[in-house]
């Protein structure tokens, strides 16, 4: 059985202040969200400023570190992402990406890949300072800052995470630690650069809107029914939906499985739907509407 995820990420339009107050790579990712260049995470986890601008291979690192742990190569991962205007969410269908290698993250500084733009990627969370490595995100405020990041990296056994940062309270407390002193997981996720394995859209066609607190109503027929139709199917709970409803974390990853015979056409089916609303945007030569309409008047 291949595993294959839909996933939501974040791409919130900065406040100026955030702006004002971020420098380096995560300025640069900042300022093209709120240019609407494209729909990054803030953060550029998965790594697609990266991929897109200097054509590093496609990483994720940072966030859902339960998902990265288990997922295995060969996974196939749909990304979406929602961004909030008013009190209205609105989902782009961002790529289809599959599982190539994971690797301890330290590997970015090495593989010829990536070698030129290592210093690119923002969901390393720690790079090389003499013999050891050292946390940083000092190029964003605080509130954009990662506290338990070296838990995020590591492999921690059967450590709480209390137990965990009791044990290491001394490199979080300086910031900085040496190749033996901690092992870090394998859990840094590289996508395939094979363009009938990954595809990133140019311009993501918005697929669904949600109300907050509400499931999403879906716009895209046809992508619907590749992805969330095709998981409520699957899924152990027939779940068909991207955002839970409620508030707080409702935007759990949406996992299913399918035989894996099947999984390259139906990826390839994916991809080509992708690839036809994207062109359809580009074909009318402007930017998606800045405003979706409410949620509830857009059929199911």
């Amino acid at each position: 059985m291949t595993d294959i995820y839909l996933v939501p990420y974040h791409s919130l339009r900065p406040d100026s202040r955030i702006l004002a107050a971020c420098s380096g790579q995560f300025a640069l990712v900042e300022r093209a969200i709120m240019a609407a260049e494209w729909p990054y995470d803030n953060g550029d986890d998965p790594s697609f400023y990266v991929a897109r601008r200097y054509g590093g291979p496609l990483t994720w690192g940072v966030c859902r570190r339960d998902v990265r742990t288990a997922i295995r190569p060969g996974s196939i991962v749909v990304f979406f992402s929602y961004t909030k205007t008013g009190t209205v969410y609105r989902y782009r269908m961002s790529a289809v990406a599959t599982v190539a290698e994971k690797w301890d993250r330290r590997t970015v500084f090495s593989d010829s890949r990536c070698l030129g733009y290592a210093d690119k990627y923002l969901n390393l969370l720690i790079r090389p300072e003499n013999d050891g490595w050292k946390y940083d995100e000092s190029d964003r405020q605080k509130s954009h800052r990662h506290p338990d990041w070296l838990w995020r990296i590591a492999d921690h056994g059967r450590l709480s995470g209390e137990e965990f940062r009791a044990r290491h309270r001394t490199i979080y407390d300086g910031g900085a630690f040496s190749a033996a002193a901690v092992r870090i997981a394998r859990n840094y996720v590289v996508f395939s650069s094979e363009p009938d394995e990954t595809y990133i859209s140019p311009n993501p066609p918005e697929v669904a809107i949600a109300e907050r607190g509400e499931h999403e109503l879906w716009i895209d027929s046809e992508l619907k029914r590749l992805t969330i139709d095709k998981a409520a199917q699957s899924h152990r709970a027939n779940r068909g939906f991207l955002r839970s409803r409620g508030f707080g974390f409702v935007h759990p990853e949406l996992r299913f499985a399918t035989a894996s015979a099947d999984a390259p056409a139906w990826r390839r089916s994916v991809i080509a739907a992708l690839r036809a609303e994207t062109a359809a945007i580009c074909s009318k030569l402007r930017p998606l509407p800045p405003a979706a309409p409410h949620p509830h008047s857009v059929a199911r």
